[in-house]
């Protein structure tokens, strides 16, 4: 396991060093796990979506659980900021503090039920068995909070925040009471389109003291059918009566036109650990033997013959068995192209989790400080205790079924449900089941869909056009507007600003960050804070005594103004957008203060613009084909000009791609949607190649390795790539490699990766000829890169780079001021030294301009570094010898 320090003790260790290095490794080593206090988690998972089933045909890879220490020195959390960790991590929390003093660590999540008093030199551990961000401050000190995201899957250094998106589902103002709906609410309360039912609602008084009393919040929830509503979700009803339930959870619910193809010894990935594999697809004879898999372990085999079932039944309590999965074999064949794949297509995926819920009247044990009520055909929920909730933050209710989040005014709320879990998320903001025949959806009714601000209260979108049983929309029916406020403007569920506007023309841009006194960054000297769309911000040089800073800020890596600005002043950069002078970033400089061997800057309040603009014209019929664009003094509208056709059981985008309709399979209800996209956690990567068109049987070699486009096929209407991946050798031959491939929003990303080594192909569109996709390289240096036509058999192996070289840096117990002769082939600080168990990271090296340690990422030609062993041992890596 990996050993941690921080750079507030370094001076500490290179004094105590020099008196005794036994004792160092003695003293500070981190060597065994204690937990202290109640460290029990008791966090819950965030609400997902259901997920899409992905394609891959390897099992994922168990990654070594950590532990890192966090210190507390000086009222401050060392590292600064936060870090990111993987489900299953373990961190710790010890007082370093050099007055020797208590400290209180308080957690916003309630991760603990108490406050962790830690006297000198005591911690507290806490392993993270959920994903989600985990905010922690000491008591005293509330404005220095640590962020902890945890995610679900590894990542490398320098790792990316967790993605995490936040639908907001309903809203109310404080002194009133909340309501919603499934029929209403349907993005946070489950409602089912096809089967026109949900019957799902909450309702809780919002008193202005933000508490909700005992047995005043009630969830009630209804069956129809063999299904039930749970909070977001749909459920399998397994077993009822008037006191006992037995509810699962659906997984997937697909139909026919949701058909997967799965190639020979390919394995479907479905949501819960399940998977499917085509262990041998027989095509002469139109018969696949089918494997069912749960967490990696075959638990059913059969053979299935084409255009009939594959099911899996199993005991989850009821006097007989349940169906578990049930999926269709409509097609067993083999492409007839260069490769000749033998493949399966199925559809109609019917599956529920094995893991049951067991609800019984009376109960107060499944949802701690809640009591269940049943009855033959409904459930309901209250709280049996008083609930508080908290201004500007958001506090989950009956566990995790919901969450509340209020404003900072203390006077709106609104029913959320955020989303971590990777992958395409289907949001249904409106429906028009209690309409009639008119879809229709405003922003302070259907937030989710519609722009509407829980802060500042406004938004102020509306759209309408109706449902005809033909599914047509006439010319003109359809209208959309939105109104400004101040200098602001709601456009297709974003907030923009609003540079220029009268009432023939507007020119808009989109707000990128919208923030407040809350959201604080701390930076050091030289650090770089990374925003969206290619803005960075650095913190160039800080005056503590002077309190002032200067800072500097960049766009897509070239600096583009930098402004030394004082304590509560503002940094402030304009431009021009549309010929309008106008401001594009704001932050404020709350304060500057030094540490014990680097100075901070914690900046706020940051608002961020896009320098794109959007210009609206009067009578505009360009800018969305088939829509007219409607200006007026303070407000904007679209309407059709063309007919627009929906479709059963199918998304329209109408508006260009501003929203989309989907209709249900009987044609007789529609709703308005919105796809939301929580990307994967990856390692960061080079992208090598973008938008590169590859022909069918060409290729792309990175140095000795080559990507294959082998066959592009159609199929039902269809175009889809088959890519290989090669080894090249020495001797001319060349080994393939074993790739996955996940399905993504209906593009394939196959990925090979071995070790650090990894390489990506992400598909962005097709042709019957080519394949347009990206690719990208994480860990190793790419020397050679080509185009190969003709695919494998004429690439080349690729000689002209210098010999392998490999370096032995041997190390003595404690400190060791060292140095490379080599440029390493993987110069990052944890490919060279984190798979050793008697090294402490970070790496340190001295700036001789600001007289102080840094902590770095990677080693280089040229440097002297500090680095800390805990016993005599080698760190051997490989690289370029240098020569001068």
């Amino acid at each position: 396991m990996n050993k941690k320090i921080t750079l507030s003790t370094l001076f500490f260790f290179l004094v105590l060093t020099i008196l005794t290095v036994p004792a160092l490794a003695i003293s500070y080593a981190e060597t065994e796990t204690v937990d202290v206090g109640t460290a029990t988690s008791i966090a819950t998972a965030q609400p997902t979506e259901e997920a899409t089933p992905t394609v891959t045909p390897t099992p994922t890879e168990t990654v070594e659980s950590q532990e890192y220490l966090i210190r507390i020195a000086n009222y401050m959390f060392i590292p600064v900021g936060g870090v990111t960790i993987n489900v299953g991590d373990t961190v710790k929390w010890r007082n370093f503090e050099t007055s020797e003093q208590p400290r209180t660590l308080v957690n916003e999540n309630s991760i603990w039920e108490e406050e962790q008093y830690l006297a000198y030199m005591e911690f507290v551990s806490y392993t993270f068995n959920q994903p989600g961000m985990y905010t922690f401050y000491l008591k005293g000190r509330e404005e220095i909070k640590m962020n902890i995201t945890v995610i679900s899957v590894p990542i490398s250094s320098p790792a990316q925040p967790l993605t995490l998106y936040e639908v907001l589902g309903a809203i109310n103002e404080t002194g009133t009471t909340f309501k919603a709906t499934s029929i209403d609410n349907p993005a946070v309360l489950y409602y089912d389109l096809e089967d026109k039912d949900g019957n799902g609602s909450i309702a809780f008084p919002l008193y202005y003291n933000l508490s909700i009393p005992n047995g005043k919040l009630n969830y009630t929830t209804i069956l129809w059918g063999d299904y039930i509503g749970w909070g977001s979700k749909k459920y399998l009803v397994i077993e009822h009566n008037a006191t006992n339930w037995i509810i699962a959870e659906k997984l997937v619910d697909e139909k026919t036109k949701d058909y997967h193809l799965i190639f020979n010894n390919q394995t479907l990935s479905l949501p819960g650990g399940w998977g499917i594999n085509a262990k041998e697809i027989d095509s002469n004879n139109n018969i696949v033997w089918l494997s069912l898999t749960k967490d990696d372990w075959v638990i059913y085999n059969a053979t299935v013959n084409e255009s009939n079932n594959f099911v899996y039944n199993a005991n989850l309590g009821a006097p007989d068995k349940t169906e578990i999965l049930n999926l269709t074999v409509e097609t067993v064949s083999v492409f007839e192209g260069s490769s000749n794949s033998k493949f399966i297509k199925i559809n109609n995926i019917d599956l529920i989790s094995t893991d049951t819920l067991e609800i019984k009247n009376n109960d107060t044990s499944l949802y701690d400080g809640y009591v269940i009520k049943t009855s033959n055909n409904q459930i309901s929920i209250l709280n049996d205790i008083d609930i508080s909730l908290s201004r500007g933050n958001a506090k989950n209710i009956i566990s995790d079924l919901f969450s509340v989040r209020v404003n900072e005014a203390e006077d709106m709320a609104g029913l959320i449900k955020k989303i971590t879990e990777p992958g395409i998320h289907e949001i249904v903001g409106a429906t028009n089941a209690s309409t009639g025949t008119i879809l229709k959806a405003m922003s302070a009714d259907n937030p989710a869909v519609l722009y509407y601000d829980l802060e500042d209260k406004v938004g102020y979108e509306s759209i309408r056009l109706p449902m005809y049983s033909n599914l047509s929309v006439p010319v003109g029916e359809m209208n959309y507007t939105t109104i400004s406020w101040g200098q602001n403007i709601a456009w297709g569920n974003s907030k923009y600003a609003v540079v220029y506007s009268t009432s023939s023309e507007w020119i808009i841009t989109k707000k990128i960050i919208d923030g407040d006194q809350d959201d604080d960054h701390l930076l050091r000297v030289g650090e770089t804070l990374v925003l969206p769309d290619g803005w960075s911000i650095t913190a160039v040089e800080i005056d503590v005594d002077g309190e002032e800073a200067w800072m500097s800020i960049s766009k897509d890596g070239e600096e583009v103004y930098n402004e030394v600005v004082s304590v509560d002043g503002y940094f402030i950069y304009k431009t021009n957008l549309g010929g309008q002078i106008i401001e594009v970033m704001n932050f404020t400089v709350e304060t500057v203060f030094a540490g014990m061997n680097t100075n901070l800057v914690k900046i706020n309040n940051m608002d961020l613009i896009s320098t794109d603009v959007l210009n609206l014209n009067n009578n505009d019929a360009t800018l969305y084909d088939g829509y007219i664009v409607k200006t007026y003094p303070d407000q904007l509208c679209i309407t059709n000009d063309v007919d627009i056709g929906l479709s059963k059981g199918n998304v329209i985008n109408i508006i260009g791609n501003f929203f989309a309709v989907k209709v249900n399979e009987a044609g007789n209800l529609g709703a308005l949607v919105k796809e939301v996209e929580v990307d994967e956690y990856v390692s960061p990567i080079k992208y090598i190649i973008k938008d590169e068109k590859i022909y069918e049987g060409d290729g792309y070699q990175i140095n000795n390795y080559f990507v294959e486009v082998t066959d592009i096929i159609s199929f039902d209407g269809d175009l889809l790539f088959l890519i290989k991946m090669y080894q090249l050798n020495s001797d001319g031959s060349y080994d393939e490699l074993t790739t996955s491939t996940i399905l993504f929003d209906d593009k394939r990303r196959v990925k090979y990766q071995n070790g650090l080594i990894k390489i990506f192909v992400l598909e962005n569109n097709l042709t019957s000829q080519y394949a347009i996709f990206d690719l990208a390289a994480s860990g190793f240096t790419v020397e050679y890169e080509k185009y190969v036509s003709g695919g494998v058999s004429n690439a080349q192996y690729y000689t002209s780079g210098p010999p392998p070289y490999s370096y032995t840096m041997t190390l003595l117990q404690g400190w060791n001021l060292v140095s490379t002769p080599i440029e390493p082939d993987y110069p990052d600080v944890d490919t060279i030294f984190g798979s050793n168990e008697d090294m402490l990271i970070p790496i340190y090296t001295w700036s001789t301009t600001n007289k102080q340690y840094y902590e770095v990422s990677k080693i280089e030609l040229g440097k002297g570094y500090w680095v800390l062993a805990l016993n005599d041992t080698q760190v051997i890596f490989s690289g370029t010898p240098y020569f001068g």
